[in-house]
């Protein structure tokens, strides 16, 4: 069974900052995977990544409400990823659209941490834990 796991939190507490440390994390741990970006940003991206443990990967970073997540979810769907990873907030629309993948993807909600300081550090333990969590 594919996976979803949707990082979720409040505006401005992380989220997208930590999916791209992922981003950069399984590109420096699976250097020959290959990478298609439907979006490429310099605070948000939306990437297919394949050849990560044998596996295609999607990645959005952009989770608010009336983000590209309506459209980049359908997508990843149709690049058949075996894993997404994205950002939503804690209720409303964005967790719908998460939702409405369960079935075929199990869906897994975590919460991203909200720190006082040390932010960089802090998103990128959150990264590592999507890693772990995934398997990748």
């Amino acid at each position: 069974m594919p996976h979803l796991f949707a990082l979720q939190g409040p505006g401005s507490c992380g989220k997208s900052d930590s999916l791209i440390r992922l981003f950069q994390a399984l590109g420096n741990k699976y250097p020959s995977a290959t990478i298609q970006a439907l979006h490429n940003g310099t605070k948000d991206i939306t990437v297919i990544m394949r050849g990560v443990k044998g596996l295609v990967i999607g990645i959005e970073s952009q989770g608010d409400p009336n983000s590209r997540l309506q459209q980049s979810l359908p997508a990843f769907v149709a690049a058949k990823c075996d894993i997404i990873f994205c950002a939503c907030r804690t209720n409303g629309m964005t967790v719908g659209w998460v939702n409405a993948l369960s079935p075929p993807y199990s869906v897994h909600f975590v919460a991203q941490t909200r720190v006082a300081s040390n932010h960089g550090a802090t998103n990128t333990a959150t990264a590592s834990l999507l890693m772990q969590q995934a398997g990748i």
